[in-house]
């Protein structure tokens, strides 16, 4: 898979609603030291690309 495919799923998933806790929305990060979709609220990854 390639680097702009992977970061297009990330893309994808920012401003979504966290599927772990009801107030939380996805945004661009890192966890882990990885890209990452992280709930700004729980902190929660909802995916990482390593």
């Amino acid at each position: 898979m390639s680097s702009t495919t992977k970061s297009s799923v990330i893309r994808r998933l920012e401003g979504r609603q966290c599927q772990w806790c009801e107030d939380g929305r996805l945004e661009r990060d890192t966890y882990k030291g990885n890209r990452a979709a992280v709930c700004q609220s729980c902190e929660t990854p909802a995916v990482q690309i390593w």
